[in-house]
């Protein structure tokens, strides 16, 4: 289970992991299985299964076998998208040719993907991101794949959506580091807040990366295929020697039990456990540090434009949204309410 899927099943109320299936329990009732059914089922393919005692599991539903053109995946391949942008597209495109059915990739028109956008809106009730997700994989087949001219058809694009991030306070994040004894995890997470790092950057950083004359931390082919240098802070890097010394790494900073590279669904488990201990109620990840990062720096005088090359953000207006979440300057401002505090009589003893 990769990506959005993960998250969703390792945010969900109430689940537990058993180490000896190697699967996710959630308590039953009919909500919560319409509610992780449907949000999965917007990121990954699901099918749902219904137990008979004498027969065993059983389909509750036929889905009509589709078949995506070969040539769909070489050109994400040839074009080199993400895998995680891959697997996406795939996907959302599969979803639209079994809706389609019995027409196939080749037969489709501009009425079925207005068709189709309506129900997922209506009937799937998708989120703003997966329906854009649903559009891009359809205009990805007829541009890209097709080659055909944008003017022949026509998509309209859903509003988007502006929702505040989740940041931790700087005694949230001070909390949250205390909770993490292992040194390698110590290591993860010190760099995830000190560097703003995204998972995928982190995950990539090989040893050379870690500039220690220039103080910097060169991050290689991180979004959109650039390259960018963030910072290496002191305290990051007096634990990394450390690491370094008692687990030798040779290619990748953070590698797991074979060499490879270390895994996002790992690094999640360690910010979520020390959270729960910690006693941080927020649902939170990896990013949830990044965000933090980029408003502290904030709150601490840092010209954005300076927060906007650190965090490889192409347009200042990503950026700009830890404006809306900074508590900078609130230390001058007075509630109204607190203003007329004096006015008010009241007589707290009383009123409990």
């Amino acid at each position: 289970m990769k990506g959005e899927a993960y998250t969703i099943v390792n945010t969900f109320a109430g689940r537990q992991y058993s180490s000896t299936h190697k699967c996710y329990y959630i308590p039953y009732s009919e909500a919560s299985l319409d509610e992780v059914s449907k949000a999965l089922s917007e990121v990954t393919e699901i099918q749902l299964l219904k137990w008979d005692q004498h027969t065993g599991p059983e389909k509750t539903s036929d889905i009509p076998v589709v078949s995506i053109p070969l040539s769909y995946s070489e050109t994400l391949i040839k074009m080199r998208y993400s895998n995680a942008t891959l697997e996406n597209y795939i996907v959302q495109f599969k979803f639209f040719l079994r809706f389609i059915f019995p027409k196939d990739s080749e037969n489709f028109n501009e009425e079925d993907i207005h068709h189709y956008l309506l129900y997922l809106i209506n009937e799937k009730k998708v989120s703003i991101s997966t329906q854009n997700q649903a559009i891009n994989s359809i205009k990805f087949y007829l541009e890209h794949v097709k080659r055909m001219d944008r003017q022949t058809y026509y998509v309209d694009r859903p509003f988007k959506e502006h929702k505040l991030p989740t940041v931790l306070s700087e005694e949230e994040i001070a909390a949250l580091l205390r909770q993490v004894k292992n040194i390698k995890h110590k290591c993860i997470v010190l760099l995830l807040y000190s560097a703003g790092l995204r998972m995928s950057e982190l995950l990539a950083l090989q040893v050379k990366d870690i500039d220690t004359d220039r103080g910097v931390i060169n991050v290689r082919n991180g979004k959109g295929k650039k390259d960018r240098i963030t910072l290496l802070s002191n305290t990051a890097y007096r634990y990394l020697q450390r690491y370094y010394s008692a687990f030798q790494p040779k290619n990748w900073i953070f590698e797991g039990q074979t060499g490879e590279q270390y895994s996002a669904r790992s690094v999640n488990n360690i910010i979520k456990v020390a959270a729960e201990k910690a006693g941080i109620k927020k649902i939170i990840s990896a990013h949830t540090l990044r965000h933090s990062f980029a408003t502290h720096l904030l709150e601490h005088g840092t010209d954005i434009r300076y927060i906007q090359n650190l965090l490889g953000h192409e347009s200042s207006k990503t950026t700009e949204r830890y404006t809306h979440v900074t508590k900078k300057g609130f230390e001058k401002l007075l509630s109204p309410l607190d203003a007329i505090a004096d006015k008010l009589n009241f007589d707290d003893d009383k009123d409990i």
